[in-house]
């Protein structure tokens, strides 16, 4: 079925909020980033580094002062600014502590984040000299998720591939329901935060060149998948037929915000599977 052209006054008031959403790896098997607009001297430099503190599961500071966030992933968020902790953040940031204690990390896809940090995918030697990925380690683990950006997807199709068997596996953060993939009908409770969601898209529509995969048959209400006409483009690009996903069963991968329902916007087709 193609997509369908709707003129509905309310559907336009879904506006875009934009979610979101290397080599080998051992052991058993990011703050937001954006472009950066960080000024030089905060852009760190592209050497390796030993690790002086590790503040997540995904973020740690260097012996020289550099910041570094892991990319494509996220880990549990650990408590700050009166959040709680969520499950498994301690165990994420105990591991990576482990895991770096007396290491020299190098780095691969760098690029600083609009914070100043390194953003990158990192990299020890393990004791049999073999290289460790740290994000694949982390994903493996189960203690971390895939967690994509337009600037920020490098390796994704492997580390999708690797959380897919840890959470069929029920390994780590994936025996907590809080981490449960969301369905269409139970995602709105997860308003402001991170979310896997999965289900069948019902119709896919374009208003005003705006893609809207809706999953139920209320549109205004029911949650959708929104895609900018400036990244339609992408997807396009990646080979991803939006024209052709009604019916399909999928997987996204984002920031729930609210538009009269749960809405996902995504801006790069890493984000979204097609299962």
């Amino acid at each position: 079925m193609g997509i369908t052209t709707q003129n509905h006054t309310g559907l336009l008031r879904r506006t875009l909020i934009v979610g979101g959403l290397c080599g080998g790896f051992a052991l058993g098997a990011c703050g937001r980033s954006a472009p950066s607009s960080a000024p030089k001297h905060l852009r760190p430099a592209r050497k390796p580094g030993r690790v002086r503190t590790v503040t997540s599961g995904d973020s740690f500071i260097l012996e020289d002062g550099r910041s570094v966030r892991l990319g494509a992933i996220e880990a549990p968020r650990i408590a700050r600014k009166g959040q709680r902790a969520e499950p498994f953040a301690q165990e994420a940031r105990r591991f990576l502590e482990n895991l770096l204690v007396e290491k020299e990390v190098t780095f691969t896809r760098q690029g600083p984040d609009r914070y100043g940090r390194l953003r990158a995918h990192g990299y020890i030697k393990g004791e049999d000299g073999k290289r460790i990925w740290l994000q694949g380690a982390l994903i493996t683990n189960g203690l971390a998720r895939v967690r994509t950006w337009r600037d920020d997807h490098a390796q994704a199709d492997k580390l999708l591939a690797l959380e897919s068997a840890t959470r069929r596996a029920a390994k780590g953060l994936w025996s907590s329901p809080y981490f449960a993939v969301r369905t269409p009908q139970t995602v709105a409770s997860a308003r402001g935060s991170f979310q896997i969601v999965q289900g069948r898209i019902v119709d896919a529509a374009i208003v005003r060149r705006r893609v809207y995969l809706n999953f139920g048959a209320d549109w205004r209400k029911d949650f959708t998948i929104s895609i900018a006409p400036k990244y339609v483009r992408s997807f396009t690009r990646a080979g991803v037929d939006l024209a052709g996903l009604s019916g399909a069963l999928v997987r996204g991968r984002g920031l729930i915000t609210w538009q009269g329902g749960p809405m996902l916007n995504l801006d790069h087709p890493a984000a979204l599977e097609i299962l």
